[in-house]
């Protein structure tokens, strides 16, 4: 996506962990789109680079939903960056982000002992203490942020309450957070395991058919730009069988 000016998909490996934030910019603002698991800044500083820009460039971040892989360095960035951010998040996801109710799926009160014992130390620290700040900035669907062209909110439910996607109008680009995967160039609906509402999830890949779409950025799979809406018109047919 380095052709596409002002826009530009990240790449974060760590810990066997792969993921994909999301930078959008202007002349006036610049804006990231998840920040990975706590510990992720430094990473996220290094791979803005790419875009010649860093955490010092930016005036905000955007939260696509409450799970801790995209949660999870906010805090430290807000912490590290001595400029005002503004933070995105949409309505439905700001108490958990903010610390007022548990994450819903990593709610330590939800595990079993032995599934508890499974986990890492580091986990069991995170889940126990997990990450939050406060939103500053209310999104509903359908709203347009006024940003490079502008990015349209679309509210896509299922994975979490209030996960939303980004249409940007200008590169065609849908910012998809975690309502699809990729796998070698190939769409997937969300994993089922870390989905509550499969049946809305897929009711909100649908809402895709209505936008046009040239390339789809999946956080976890990084860029898809081939036969894009046929693919999704196949993930609604095939989950709608």
């Amino acid at each position: 996506m380095a052709e596409l000016k002002g826009i530009e998909t990240l790449t974060i490996e760590k810990d066997s962990f792969v993921i994909h934030p999301t930078l959008i910019w202007d002349e006036k603002q610049t804006l990231l789109i998840d920040t990975g698991m706590p510990g992720y800044m430094e990473e996220i500083n290094l791979v803005m680079d790419k875009a010649n820009k860093s955490l010092e460039d930016l005036t905000g971040i955007l939260i696509t939903h409450q799970d801790i892989n995209h949660i999870g360095s906010l805090p430290e960035i807000l912490t590290a960056c001595t400029q005002h951010l503004t933070i995105y998040a949409h309505k439905e996801e700001i108490p958990y982000i903010e610390g007022d109710l548990p994450l819903l799926k990593t709610n330590p009160a939800k595990f079993t002992e032995e599934q508890w014992e499974e986990l890492s130390d580091f986990l069991k620290f995170t889940y126990l203490h997990p990450p939050k700040a406060q939103v500053t900035v209310s999104l509903e669907d359908a709203q347009t942020l006024d940003i490079n062209g502008g990015i349209e909110i679309i509210h896509t439910p299922g994975h979490t309450p209030g996960h939303i996607s980004l249409f940007h109008k200008k590169s065609g680009t849908l910012i998809a957070g975690d309502t699809l995967l990729a796998t070698n160039g190939h769409l997937q609906p969300p994993n089922p395991v870390s989905t509550p509402d499969m049946e809305l999830a897929i009711q909100s890949i649908e809402k895709f058919l209505a936008y046009p779409i040239k390339q789809v950025v999946c956080y976890h799979g990084g860029i898809v730009t081939e036969n894009v809406m046929e693919q999704l018109q196949s993930l609604v047919k095939t989950k709608a069988s």
